[in-house]
């Protein structure tokens, strides 16, 4: 993954004046990223490059949509889950033969502008909770569940046992959960986190 100097300034190129280069370095910084997380999850090469795909997709389609985000690549793999929920309902859908419930395509661009402002209330909302986390809990649960960080990679960077860092993270998914159960979404959108 490439760093990028100064995502704010990429994002708002992106936003505001749709520059398709900007958007060219957000993809080529966080496309590998994304489809090994994608990978790691789901288990299948064609799935993870279709969910990261389809991910870098809504995120140009909605651009004007998305407003603030503070941390592009925390965005970007909670948006990539969200659609892999999306295609668990799809697919749920094909399974059950259900084709009269398939919405037609002119429908379908209304559903997903809703679905996008539905996403961003959702990530919204369950950012605002993971920074209610003591900062360490916190920095322990963004780097294990946003960037992959093994509790053992974790312990090592913290300088504490693994079993600190296996506290943290139990005690961070337990208030996580606590506080969001009335939100059946995030806590599917958690569940995926804890994983």
């Amino acid at each position: 993954m490439q760093t990028i100097p100064n995502e704010q300034l990429l994002l708002q190129k992106i936003q505001s004046e749709d520059d398709d280069s900007s958007f060219k370095v957000l993809f080529d910084s966080y496309w590998e990223m994304l489809f090994l997380h994608a990978l790691k999850k789901t288990k299948s090469q064609d799935l993870a490059q279709d969910l990261a795909q389809e991910t870098f997709i809504n995120f140009w389609k909605y651009r004007r949509s998305i407003g603030e985000v503070q941390n592009i690549q925390s965005y970007l793999i909670t948006m990539m889950k969200y659609q892999f929920f999306k295609w668990i309902d799809q697919e749920k859908i094909v399974f059950d033969e259900l084709d009269s419930a398939i919405p037609t395509s002119d429908g379908i661009d209304s559903m997903d502008g809703f679905k996008i402002m539905e996403f961003n209330e959702l990530y919204t909302f369950l950012m605002d909770k993971i920074d209610e986390l003591p900062v360490r809990s916190k920095q322990i649960f963004l780097q294990n569940r946003f960037e992959n960080k093994t509790v053992k990679e974790l312990a090592e960077t913290y300088s504490i046992a693994e079993s600190t860092v296996r506290n943290h993270l139990s005690q961070a998914n337990s208030k996580l959960q606590t506080q969001l159960e009335n939100n059946l979404m995030t806590v599917a959108l958690l569940a995926s986190f804890i994983s």
